[in-house]
């Protein structure tokens, strides 16, 4: 018996075997036409946002740059989910979860609002919403920072007007307090006026023609080259276990004409005389 097989004989093998090769082939490429007809049709429409550095303060005249990790994390939260949701009805933020993926290409201060749904408009709608909610959660975070700011000047400004109060009107300690005010009013009034610029929508997602779902020749190719390799392997294996038997059987099937050989000596099957064919002789 071979450990090793050549070329020849994996060939010789798989040929024999054709049938089985054949039904395996078939099998595949009718799974392979089933799961494309069962495969969902799946549409994706993508958003581009721009992210622009928002200050607190136009006091400081600081923007920083914008940490685009960071904010790739935003655009998913539950904060932005829930405020889209709001936006597409009968779609819930577990679904919206699922169904958005959000990237950054490389080198730019921008989102790519990747959306997955059913129909060409709901993949789009997914898209936009997703991205104006996240730009608008910006802006409100923004905004919440300012007036928590703006409400502790307020009380500062109370604070030093009380304290004012207890001094004569002119004197060194009621004009230093007055400065102050007169300080920090100024900054509060810049705070309040303080606008917000995000980014903008560049590209909004419109309705993609076509689906995600692979073509039928990719299923059939696919199908086919699984066919061929499996059934190329079963092919094998039969080959080789029919291989196995018939070498086990080759002695005990000597061993059986043996046996019979000195048990009916004489037999047909054990005595076989060759009678020479006459020549030369005619019938009467």
């Amino acid at each position: 018996m071979k450990n090793t097989w050549s070329l020849e004989d994996l060939y010789t093998s798989i040929a024999r075997e054709w049938r089985v090769l054949l039904i395996v082939i078939l099998l595949f490429l009718g799974a392979a036409y089933g799961a494309n007809v069962l495969w969902p049709k799946r549409y994706e429409a993508v958003a581009l946002q721009t992210v622009e550095p928002i200050a607190t303060t136009q006091a400081s005249g600081v923007t920083g740059n914008v940490n685009m990790d960071t904010e790739r994390v935003v655009a998913t939260s539950g904060e932005v989910l829930a405020l889209a949701a709001k936006q597409l009805p009968g779609v819930a933020v577990d679904e919206l979860a699922d169904s958005i993926e959000v990237t950054v290409p490389k080198g730019a201060q921008v989102l790519m609002f990747t959306y997955t749904a059913t129909t060409p408009d709901r993949a789009a709608a997914g898209a936009n919403a997703i991205a104006k909610a996240y730009s608008e959660q910006r802006v409100a975070t923004a905004q919440s920072v300012v007036d928590a700011a703006a409400k502790n000047l307020s009380a500062r400004i109370a604070d030093l007007t009380t304290q004012m109060s207890a001094y004569q009107l002119n004197s060194p300690d009621y004009n230093t307090l007055s400065l102050q005010i007169q300080t920090l009013q100024e900054r509060q009034a810049t705070l309040t006026s303080t606008t917000f610029y995000s980014g903008s929508l560049v590209s909004p997602a419109v309705a993609p023609s076509g689906s995600t779902k692979p073509s039928l020749t990719v299923f059939m190719a696919a199908g086919l080259f699984l066919g061929v390799f499996v059934g190329a392997f079963i092919a094998l294996i039969r080959a080789r276990v029919r291989g196995i038997r018939a070498q086990r059987s080759e002695p005990e099937h000597k061993l059986a004409l043996a046996n019979r050989a000195q048990t009916h000596p004489g037999s047909p099957s054990t005595d076989v005389r060759i009678v020479p064919h006459p020549r030369g002789r005619t019938r009467n």
